[in-house]
């Protein structure tokens, strides 16, 4: 079975994804895998955020 994917294009400047790239090169991770890997987490976070109740008033 064929996996379901989409593409998402981002616009950088050229330092921040040569910065970015070899942050994920220091960490032998391939650059599509990490920005998964940060979108999955934001996601995961901000879901888990939401089920919470803030008892904070004011």
């Amino acid at each position: 079975m064929a996996k379901e994917t989409s593409h998402l294009h981002v616009r950088l400047s050229t330092r921040l994804k040569d910065d970015f790239k070899a942050m994920c090169d220091e960490d032998e991770i391939d650059m599509s895998d990490k920005v998964r890997e940060i979108i999955a987490n934001l996601v995961r976070n901000r879901k888990r955020q939401s089920g919470k109740v803030d008892t904070k008033v004011g």
